[in-house]
């Protein structure tokens, strides 16, 4: 059964946007009404589209989950230690994702459940609660992906800037539930000189937003993490 997808109505996005202004980045507990959180949430678990997304040096791929997974072990390790080798000096990340709004360009997995996701985000009513929040009058659109990392997966430090997408901000709905702190997936922020400054722990019907450019990572999810962390995300663009 369908869910339709609704932010909490007690979020007052011109409230909220005092903080983000002052600090760049915020945090908003029970963005999505309980019975949309819950929803979203079975979605995740339930879907079956995922990719691997990686990449080397400045080519990025997204292979099938299921390729991946056939691999003999040998391989597999063989593949993770190039990406750790990767990860040592450069930017690196690995990690499942279902690129929504891709799958809905290309007129993928039609009829997928979590392509309504790509429909909310760009809906009038909450493209101007995002303008409101932002202060930023120009976005025009938005995209939607779905996330998942597993044990030793990670996105090292970057900023989000794109020489082809004018992106005001960065959203990421955590999803997750039942997460340790000690399971590592932090959305941490950096200072200047690599100290972090802030880093959101992994949660469920979590909003964490923050302005471009800002220095910032997901890191690795611990090896004895008890299961994924998820979430949903994308980008607001001018």
């Amino acid at each position: 059964m369908t869910v339709p997808i609704t932010i909490n109505p007690k979020h007052d996005p011109l409230e909220l946007s005092a903080q983000l202004q002052k600090h760049g980045r915020l945090q908003v507990a029970n963005f999505f009404s309980e019975e949309t959180a819950d929803y979203l949430y079975r979605l995740l678990q339930e879907n079956k589209q995922w990719h691997l997304a990686y990449n080397q040096g400045d080519n990025y791929y997204e292979s099938a989950l299921a390729e991946f997974q056939n691999l003999p072990p040998q391989k597999k390790q063989g593949f993770m230690n190039g990406i750790f080798s990767g990860a040592r000096d450069h930017f690196q990340y690995v990690f499942l994702q279902y690129y929504i709004t891709q799958a809905i360009e290309l007129k993928e997995n039609q009829g997928h459940p979590m392509h309504a996701m790509h429909d909310f985000v760009n809906t009038e009513e909450t493209l101007n609660f995002m303008r409101t929040l932002t202060q930023e009058p120009k976005i025009r659109k938005a995209d939607a992906y779905a996330s998942s990392y597993s044990p030793g997966h990670f996105l090292t430090e970057h900023d989000d800037r794109h020489s082809k997408h004018d992106r005001v901000a960065a959203y990421v709905v955590s999803m997750t539930k039942g997460w340790n702190k000690n399971w590592g997936g932090h959305l941490a922020f950096y200072d200047e000189v690599g100290n972090i400054k802030e880093a959101f722990v992994p949660s469920f019907n979590t909003l964490n937003i923050f302005l471009i450019p800002q220095s910032h990572a997901v890191q690795q999810v611990a090896p004895f993490a008890g299961h994924a962390r998820t979430s949903y995300l994308g980008w607001l663009h001018r």
